[in-house]
């Protein structure tokens, strides 16, 4: 059945198929059996043998080769072919970091509804003000948390230089006021046809962005 066949594109620009063929005798089969990661499907020029596997049929044999690629290109720019999951969750940050602490607490300089100790550490909220009343007991907030991930098709091999380094890939959403984009994490796996599968993570700082002294 070399004539014949499924071509499956994923999201992420990967193409699959598979070539099933009789062969006879069965003392042949591994000599007329495609070669992993170089032969090239016999409809989709594009497409490298990835697995096979030999079943016992009768006197003959049935071969059954997986094959794969990436999907056309148009160019060289890897960002054209990304796909791009973000998903958004809640967490707690110190009440010392929201953009307007200073606003209600003050400074240890100049406080005003904010108590500080004598190393300028916010010690808590002062109950004689009304702003202190209001906040009583605050010691952190809620902030949204967004990661994402980004995957694509590499003609190079990627490299792993970026990870921990601010700044977003093409097509993350942008971001307003400090936050930034961080990469944390970047995997890739050989395809047969010698491109990588590439998956980067990537997580949001907090509203004033990422510490320059740590990240920077």
């Amino acid at each position: 059945m070399r004539d014949s066949g499924e071509r499956i594109v994923s999201a992420d620009s990967v193409a699959t198929c598979s070539a099933i063929w009789f062969c006879y005798p069965y003392s042949a089969a591994v000599s007329h059996c495609p070669i992993v990661n170089k032969s090239v499907h016999p409809i989709w020029a594009g497409l490298y043998c990835k697995s096979v596997s030999i079943k016992k049929h009768g006197e003959g044999a049935i071969i059954t080769a997986q094959y794969e690629g990436s999907e056309s290109w148009s160019s060289t720019n890897d960002s054209r072919e990304n796909t791009i999951e973000v998903s958004c969750t809640m967490r707690e940050e110190p009440i010392e970091s929201h953009p307007n602490f200073e606003r209600w607490a003050g400074t240890p300089e100049s406080p005003k509804s904010g108590i500080f100790d004598e190393d300028g550490k916010f010690a808590g909220w002062s109950s004689k003000t009304d702003g202190g009343k209001i906040m009583a007991g605050v010691k952190s907030y809620l902030v949204p948390s967004y990661s994402a991930s980004v995957s694509y098709v590499s003609k190079t091999r990627p490299g792993l230089g970026g990870i921990g380094s601010m700044g977003g890939a093409a097509g993350l959403p942008s971001v307003g006021g400090k936050r930034q984009w961080m990469c944390t994490g970047i995997s890739y796996a050989t395809m047969a046809d010698g491109k990588y599968k590439v998956s980067a993570t990537y997580l949001l700082s907090g509203p004033n962005g990422w510490n320059k002294y740590i990240y920077g």
